[in-house]
């Protein structure tokens, strides 16, 4: 078993208080219990229970029932191996009512005893949910307990509730009695948090930097992905320029009001974001009542990676987790406080993520059937990066490279199984120039290289220029008109220009299979058809055809978010409007490039120094991404 119970995401607990007559009979039953085991010459400790419930989830095609127990001990119920469970007897004090005992196994010679009180006929509404484009309306149903599933609790409780107990609202505020639970995101909600752009990177090395345990802790994981500068100098400035101002208004509006218990809860791990976050959210004056970092785990290794079987590869996240996701963790979280602060009845929620968003409106949406709230929302937050910075992302991923090529040497040269390595970026005065990410040594296993990423036309300087300066005007015409957006409005990152590449394909095409040539045939007939008119979106892009081939229309990106590269190629929305409509001699409606791939930073991985591959494709991973 983990070293905590671990919950189902969507978890929703219907509570059973148990009364006076309940408890009495209850240690009748376990009495009676404990002397058949003993007579027949068997030992077990008996324990008390002191409430217990049923949690909900609603995540499998079938509802599932979690049972919840809490017992009057100190002891760690974590190193429960086995749980037994007794024939069912009816309660006879209450329809609907089973009693059974439960032989809690653990590596200590004698078993627990732990007495079970759980309802058989309750009903619950499953919520509307979407399976393979098929819609199932919500409905009532009857919840079949297995008695299979179990969560056990302690008096000490479990991570959650030592998270809850050491926060300001329990130490400051324990009698307080508020009737709204306001629940800020932090991630791209309360703070424009950095990620890597595909304008730079290869789409490869986005997914193993990203991904846990394959450079490094992984990107929501590791310290560096906030590491935005130093340290003293960010917090003089309360991080500026990095707040959505706005949603920093409503936390606090929401802190001020004393009826509302205000917190902030991520997906962000404990270790090692509670070095950060707090202060960050201090100097920018956000007191709230709990910070939720996510609790899990609770301690770290001395070490921060082990070598796996693979003998190139390394562990980074050694501690096992707690909860098997960011949204099991947040359900869970949120579960916890209602059962500590039963005055809470309305839950406000920001949040950026539409899936999020959706799962989290379903979640409430049962807590309110339940009972245990009667308003529930969710607030979507538009997701806003900061403004576009190259050099922050190769200092950052070059030292994450850097650092897993120390840890990988160490391994393989030296034999170390467990080892450290540097989590913070230094950031020296005056230091100059940051170094060059392409700058490493042949005795890396690892080396950040430029690699082929998507099958372009790569447009001369000539013909850069010339469209800059010809629909600039049009651009900036459409941002006049998107100042009330919502992009504009939040702040954050702005519109680049490019206008480098007309985009064959977003893959590497073979290149006996890329249209109008091989790579390095000049094309000198590319024709501007028409160019985006859509001012609600934060870009500007040209259509244009090739030659006389008017069947095949490819994209030209000017001006556009460099973290929305990849969408910009999927907008459903966009108005065209062509260059004869517009009518505008000014406007260029040809340029000129050859036929090339647009290129990219990426990982080469060698072998004590030799290449174990010959061509320039980054190797493939099977991966597995968090946040």
């Amino acid at each position: 078993m983990s070293d905590e119970p671990v919950l189902e995401e969507f978890p929703i607990e219907m509570m059973e208080d148990i009364d006076h007559v309940a408890k009495e009979w209850i240690q009748q039953q376990s009495d009676k219990e404990v002397k058949r085991i003993r007579d027949v010459g068997s030992s077990v400790l008996p324990l008390k229970i002191s409430n217990c419930g049923i949690i909900t989830n609603f995540d499998n095609k079938r509802a599932r029932a979690i049972n919840r127990v809490e017992l009057d001990t100190n002891c760690d119920l974590s190193k429960v191996q086995q749980i037994m469970v007794s024939p069912p007897i009816p309660y006879p004090h209450k329809a609907h009512f089973n009693y059974v005992n439960l032989i809690l196994v653990t590596s200590q010679p004698i078993p627990f005893l732990a007495p079970y009180l759980y309802q058989t006929n309750l009903k619950v509404t499953q919520p509307e949910k979407e399976e393979q484009g098929r819609k199932y309306a919500s409905k009532e149903i009857t919840l079949k307990n297995d008695l299979r599933d179990y969560l056990l609790i302690n008096k000490k409780g479990g991570v959650l509730q030592r998270q809850f107990e050491k926060s300001p609202f329990a130490q400051s505020h324990p009698t307080s009695k508020p009737k709204k639970l306001a629940i800020f995101d932090f991630d791209s909600t309360l703070f424009f948090s950095p990620l890597l752009s595909p304008t730079i990177w290869h789409p490869d090395l986005l997914k193993l930097a990203t991904a846990e345990s394959v450079y490094g802790p992984g990107w929501w994981r590791d310290i560096r992905s906030l590491d935005l500068g130093p340290f003293e100098e960010l917090k003089k400035t309360a991080w500026e320029g990095y707040w959505n101002e706005k949603i920093v208004q409503d936390a606090r509006d929401c802190i001020a009001d004393t009826n509302t218990m205000t917190v902030v809860l991520t997906g962000r791990r404990f270790h090692p974001f509670h070095q950060l976050i707090p202060d960050m959210l201090e100097s920018k004056g956000l007191q709230f009542d709990l910070i939720g970092l996510r609790p899990d785990p609770e301690s770290v290794s001395d070490n921060q990676w082990e070598a796996t079987r693979n003998k190139t590869q390394l562990s980074y996240n050694i501690t096992g987790s707690v909860f098997q996701s960011t949204m099991h963790f947040k359900t869970c979280f949120i579960l916890n406080l209602l059962h500590n602060i039963p005055s809470l009845d309305n839950v406000v929620m920001w949040d950026d993520r539409y899936h999020h968003v959706k799962r989290f409106k379903e979640y409430l949406d049962t807590v309110k059937e339940s009972g245990t709230i009667s308003e529930g929302k969710v607030i979507y937050v538009p997701g806003i990066r900061p403004e576009y910075n190259p050099e922050w992302q190769k200092r950052v991923i070059g030292h994450i490279i850097e650092t897993h090529n120390k840890a990988l040497l160490e391994h393989v040269k030296e034999g170390k199984v467990t080892g450290k390595c540097q989590q913070r970026l230094e950031w020296i005065e005056n230091r100059g120039k940051p170094e060059d990410p392409l700058d490493a040594g042949s005795s890396n296993l690892l080396q950040l290289k430029s690699l082929p990423a998507q099958t372009v036309i790569a447009l001369s300087t000539q013909s850069i220029n010339s469209l800059k300066e010809s629909y600039a005007p049009i651009f900036q015409s459409q941002m006049e008109k998107n100042k009330k957006k919502e992009w504009k409005y939040f702040g954050g990152e702005e519109p680049v220009f490019f206008g480098d590449n007309v985009y064959i394909s977003q893959k590497v095409m073979p290149k006996e299979s890329i249209p109008f040539g091989i790579i390095g045939t000049k094309l000198n007939d590319i024709k501007v058809t028409a160019y985006s008119d859509s001012p609600k979106l934060p870009c500007l892009l040209l259509q244009v055809q090739v030659g006389d081939n008017t069947d095949s229309k490819y994209i030209l990106p000017l001006w556009y978010k460099p973290s929305e590269f990849i969408e910009i190629f999927r907008f459903k929305d966009i108005h065209w409007k062509s260059i004869k409509q517009d009518g505008s001699s000014s406007l260029v409606s040809s340029v000129n490039g050859e036929i090339n791939y647009a290129y990219r930073l990426g990982v080469l991985e060698t072998s004590l120094g030799k290449r174990t591959r010959d061509d320039t494709t980054p190797p493939r991973r099977s991966i597995r991404h968090k946040r």
